[in-house]
């Protein structure tokens, strides 16, 4: 669910104008493990850990760094509320992950939450994320729902999957691939059955891998005009 409210702040002096669109989204934490993404920007540091993402004791985030995992822990016993459980030491504030609309990262879920809710401001005008090769873990930079790459349609997240490359979701429990094929009926091929299937569809503020085969970086490019 996305909920998002208009507010317009006006200088009569200068005679010019700006818009801010404000609002929320929630993302199920129904499992252990949530991928997600913030698609929206707040805080300062704008979108750092903990700027952007709801406290919740005994939680954690574990960013991609390109390689692996980096896991920081919600933690009220530490000096700084976060922990680094490799270390069981204090990580300042100024070490927390910048979460960027773009940047995936897996919510860890140790409590009773049942989501958690992202509150700030929509990214309007042209956004750009530069998408290197090999895997990157992404998501929408807009609070968008839908197909994850079929352009100029209503219902999509607008991502330009390079022909060959892998589009892998979470289900909870394991990463399921499906690969961009132009030479399949559908577009996109399920690499385990070798079978044509159905286009990856993803939710507001859901989090995803994204394989890179073509041997050069691209441009996503998400434009939002109020």
């Amino acid at each position: 669910m996305a909920a998002l409210a208009a507010g317009v702040a006006t200088s009569m002096a200068q005679n010019v104008y700006s818009l801010n669109i404000v609002g929320y989204y929630n993302v199920p934490i129904n499992t252990p493990f949530t991928a997600m993404t913030c698609s929206l920007t707040g805080g300062s540091p704008v979108n750092r850990a903990d700027q952007i993402i709801p406290y919740h004791d005994g939680d954690s985030i574990q960013s991609w760094n390109g390689f692996r995992f980096v896991e920081y822990d919600m933690d009220s016993g530490s000096g700084t509320g976060w922990t680094d459980p490799a270390t069981a030491s204090d990580v300042p504030l100024t070490a927390l992950p910048v979460l960027s609309p773009g940047v995936g990262f897996f919510y860890g879920k140790n409590t009773v939450i049942t989501n958690v809710t992202i509150v700030g401001q929509v990214p309007t005008g042209t956004n750009i994320l530069s998408v290197g090769t090999g895997f990157r873990m992404v998501g929408s930079m807009i609070p968008y729902a839908g197909l994850v790459s079929t352009t100029n349609a209503s219902n999509s997240i607008n991502c330009p999957v390079p022909d060959g490359s892998s589009v892998q979701l979470w289900n909870g429990t394991k990463f399921l691939e499906t690969d961009r094929d132009s030479g399949s009926g559908t577009g996109w091929t399920d690499p385990a059955t070798a079978s044509d299937t159905a286009e990856p569809t993803l939710s507001v503020g859901q989090g995803f891998f994204l394989g890179n085969t073509s041997g050069s970086p691209f441009n996503w490019i998400q434009i939002l005009n109020p």
